[in-house]
Formats: C-alpha cells, structure tokens, sequence
C-alpha cells in the first residue's frame, strides 16, 4: 500500500486590479468588495502573479515567478492574451541581470527593461508578460538626409504600472 506524504503546495496565485488617475498618475488598489469600479476616465491596470516557492529541501527558496500585467481602459476591460513573454535572470555576480525576449515585441516594447528590473530587485528569476504597454506605434520622421525614429508608446504609465508591480510582488514574495 502506498503513503501519501503531505506536501506544501509549491505555486500560489494572486490577482490585484489598480485604477490610476490620468492626470497625476496615482494608482488606487481596487478590491472585489468595491465591485472592482473605477472611474471611467480611469486606466485600469489587471495583475496575475504565479509563484513558485523553490525547491522544498533547498535552505534559501527562490522559486520563479511569473507576472502577467495588462494596461486597459474600464469600458474595454477584456481578458486579455499575451502579447509578448520575456524572461530574466538574476545576476550571476555584480553585473548586470539578463533578459530575454521569448514571445512577441517590438522595437520600444519595455518589458525587458522592467523584467531586469524586477528581478535585480527580487532577486530571483522573473517571466514577465506585459499587454497594452509601449511598443506598437513606431513612426519614422525624415529631415534632409537625416532619418530620425521617434517612439510614440503608452511610456505615460509606465512608472505607475511598474509601482504597483513592485507592491504585488513585495506581497507575494513577503520581502
């Protein structure tokens, strides 16, 4: 006969919605108690976390963590697919961390930029899928002989949607 030995679950889920105010680019948590409204001149900002704890036998547990976040209007909320995956790495030394773009992108997209970022401060590997964030409107503009690219992105809410990832992964991983 077998023995069913009791285990910790190794993933854990999260979700968390913000609303974030256009003119001050402050950011609101919202919860399911509130109905999830927002106002509807509001940008809504949808985050799912999955954690992984690590390895059970290993003294320091820093499993990989994967974020999926999505930048939307409240009239528009849908659910989304993943436009884009990146993957970074925690520096091996001093250095700086790595990242990798494993689906989707573009030219201005900021994912890996933000990934690197989170996962120098988190210091653990970090899969990250941003939607409806940079990247996309890429417009060529010609002076003389002189080709110039400017990059016409969602860059405004870029440092809020990078704030309240670093709070839900801060309540995540309890760091």
């Amino acid at each position: 006969m077998a023995t069913v030995v009791p285990a910790e679950p190794r993933f854990s889920t999260h979700k968390a919605l913000y609303a974030v105010d256009p003119l001050n680019s402050e950011t609101t948590r919202l919860s399911a108690d509130d109905g999830w409204s927002a106002p509807d001149e509001s940008s809504l900002i949808s985050i799912l976390v999955l954690a992984h704890s690590g390895k059970p036998e290993a003294a320091e547990k820093k499993g990989m963590v994967m974020v999926w976040a999505q930048l939307s209007q409240p009239q528009t909320r849908s659910a989304g697919a993943m436009s884009n995956l990146v993957l970074a790495m925690p520096p091996a030394t001093a250095r700086r961390s790595s990242a990798t773009q494993l689906i989707g992108g573009s030219v201005d997209d900021p994912t890996q930029d933000i990934a690197r970022r989170l996962t120098t401060r988190f210091k653990r590997p970090i899969y990250l899928s941003l939607n409806n964030v940079g990247g996309g409107r890429l417009s060529a503009a010609t002076s003389g002989s002189i080709m110039s690219m400017v990059a016409a992105s969602h860059t405004e809410g870029l440092p809020a949607l990078e704030r309240c990832l670093v709070n839900e992964l801060k309540c995540v991983l309890s760091v």
